[in-house]
């Protein structure tokens, strides 16, 4: 009976921090775009990661791509943004949850007021981009609902320019899409 209720602990428990922190599938005919920028300081560059799955976690696009004149986590976090909903928004995709581990960016999207911040014109650019979509919801994950973009991020200051897989995914984030799928 012990061993009952320890293992009926455990996966509630589980089922608890899965719901809280992992990578969740999009609704049947949706697809979602999760992005990650990240500051390379030593460098003097900035990079951004960002994946495209279906409803079954399947990677539809994935990308790294280095930035040179970007000095601050909220102007990379958003050029993510802008730069994955553009891409999206190109091959004709509809229905569009995009997906950013950056609270105050994904805020400054959401928000129905106008932007006054420094990053005003890009902001009004991502919501304008989001208009084109029939359904574009803009929401915060947590980090580790995130580790794939963050693994593409990582690999950007490795790029020259944008590299780009759309079948044949780089070893590094093999093992995260897998776990996202299997979890």
């Amino acid at each position: 009976m012990l061993l009952q209720n320890i293992s009926v602990l455990l996966v509630n428990n589980i089922s608890k921090v899965k719901e809280l922190c992992c990578w969740k599938p999009p609704a049947v005919g949706s697809l979602k775009l999760n992005v990650d920028g990240a500051m390379f300081f030593d460098r003097h560059k900035a990079g951004i990661g960002a994946v495209l799955r279906d409803d079954k976690g399947d990677v539809v696009l994935a990308a790294s791509k280095i930035e040179y004149e970007v000095n601050e986590l909220e102007d990379i976090e958003l050029l993510a943004m802008f730069g994955g909903i553009q891409i999206c928004a190109n091959m004709g995709i509809r229905r569009l949850i995009l997906e950013s581990a950056r609270l105050l960016m994904v805020n400054e999207v959401n928000a129905s007021e106008a932007s006054f911040s420094l990053l005003g014109n890009l902001v009004r650019e991502v919501k304008m981009l989001k208009a084109l979509f029939e359904v574009c919801l803009v929401q915060h994950v947590d980090r580790a609902g995130n580790e794939v973009a963050h693994k593409l991020v990582r690999n950007a200051w490795n790029v020259e320019n944008l590299d780009m897989w759309w079948e044949n995914l780089p070893e590094f984030v093999i093992q995260a899409v897998w776990l996202d799928k299997n979890l």
